[in-house]
């Protein structure tokens, strides 16, 4: 949607015809082709009766070959449309974190297992950095998210409305019986169902501003409705804060004070929640203001995820190579519980601290928490590309909060793709003049 800047060879969203031809029909289909992969999923609507097939040697095939075949068809496009490009994603921070990454897969307890999930999470990190290359203007970029988001809702409702029993959480489900009559839609989870809702709310604001106010109330509304019925409390109360501090931050010029904002919230919201489990004044202050301190027994996990981690502070126990491990099934603690079995810290910070150690906690924190941040600031903000800033901004800001309440970081979820492929956004316009 732009012409370059700063020297830098013409950039993502460059500027195009009205018309559409053939080379804009390529592009919108593989960009419709990646958003449906990252949203609805190649397991759309899983069952959740029985227990869910284990991957943790085997590896999911279908997402491999599918991902995969995804990744050869845009490093083809890209590289025959000026490669260079991509040299603005790789910046020194996102080079050290997988260089550290690449450490983590060497010293794993599970090196094969630690090294297959690295390379497919690099196949998924260039697939989050190369699809903002394919849209060629602003409009174009908003009529292509707003396909993509309208396309998923609607899956989502007629899979409540046709096959309730695989988008709506029943008693009879393996795990969780609890959230029976909580929507999922097409996800897994009413969690990750509730996030990719309020990413919905962001896109349709987004859309309203720049194609059709019309369209993106359609999209705001069918996603708090879903959200409402997702019935996940933490992603109601996020979307509120988000867009107060996306509105405080795009009014501030000073980086300091927006970054200590956001900071001071996440240390806030990590304090109160892994942090109670050490911290008896934190503790009871929970017990006396909430009807489950426990977070839903998210305690015992936090307080088994840090003592593990307390044993490998510096590489962690291997890339992505820690629950579901027969080291911690069977033989990390004396006394084995329900905790052994689970399958993530449901804290994504302190599933990095004990997958890549305190090192690579602070490089993923570099990466997808700060820099973002400030890249926002870098920008001219009174130009045609502040509505796209505003929903890049919001969706970094909401993966940053989420994350300390789910394991979403480097996961096979969907709210995760668009949270990477947001902050390569927030490097990309800094390169980047949008016009409409």
């Amino acid at each position: 949607m732009s012409e370059a800047r700063y020297g830098a060879p013409r950039s993502a969203f460059a500027a195009a015809p009205a018309a559409i031809d053939a080379e804009t029909l390529i592009r919108s289909i593989l960009f419709v082709v990646v958003f449906l992969a990252f949203w609805i999923s190649f397991h759309p609507f899983p069952s959740l009766a029985k227990p869910m097939s284990a991957h943790a040697k085997e590896g999911d095939w279908l997402n491999q070959v599918g991902f995969s075949l995804i990744f050869i068809l845009l490093a083809a496009w890209t590289a025959w449309h000026e490669p260079k490009r991509l040299v603005l994603a790789l910046r020194p921070a996102l080079l050290a974190m997988l260089a550290w990454c690449a450490v983590c897969v060497v010293t794993s307890w599970e090196p094969a297992l630690s090294a297959r999930r690295l390379a497919f999470t690099l196949v998924v990190m260039s697939i989050c950095a190369m699809v903002l290359l394919l849209p060629k203007n602003l409009r174009h970029f908003s009529d292509l998210m707003a396909a993509v988001a309208l396309i998923a809702l609607a899956a989502c409702y007629l899979g409540v409305l046709l096959a309730p029993q695989l988008s709506i959480h029943q008693a009879t489900d393996f795990l969780e019986p609890q959230n029976a009559g909580s929507w999922r839609g097409v996800f897994p989870h009413k969690n990750e169902a509730a996030a990719m809702m309020n990413q919905f709310i962001f896109i349709g604001l987004f859309v309203a501003r720049i194609r059709s106010v019309k369209l993106g109330a359609v999209i705001v509304v069918l996603a708090a409705i879903f959200l409402i019925f997702a019935q996940s409390k933490a992603a109601i109360l996020l979307l509120p804060l988000v867009l107060v501090v996306s509105g405080v931050i795009s009014r501030s010029r000073r980086p300091a004070t927006g970054l200590a904002l956001v900071i001071a919230i996440l240390a806030a919201f990590n304090l109160f929640s892994v942090g109670s489990v050490y911290f008896t004044p934190i503790h009871n202050l929970n017990a006396a203001i909430m009807p489950d301190p426990t977070f839903t027994g998210r305690t015992d996990v936090w307080q088994f995820a840090l003592q593990a981690a307390a044993r490998r502070p510096i590489f962690g126990y291997g890339f992505s190579a820690f629950w579901g491990t027969p080291q911690v099934e069977y033989g990390l603690s004396e006394n084995s519980t329900w905790v052994n079995a689970t399958t993530d810290a449901h804290n994504a910070y302190l599933n990095l601290t004990l997958t890549t150690g305190v090192p690579g906690l602070a490089l993923v924190l570099l990466w997808i928490v700060i820099l973002p941040i400030l890249d926002f600031y870098r920008q001219p903000r009174e130009t045609a590309a502040k509505p796209l800033q505003m929903l890049l901004l919001r969706v970094c800001i909401y993966g940053s909060y989420a994350s300390c309440f789910e394991s979403s970081m480097f996961e096979q979820v969907a709210p995760w793709y668009l949270f990477m492929t947001a902050a390569f956004g927030l490097r990309y316009l800094l390169a980047t003049r949008v016009t409409l």
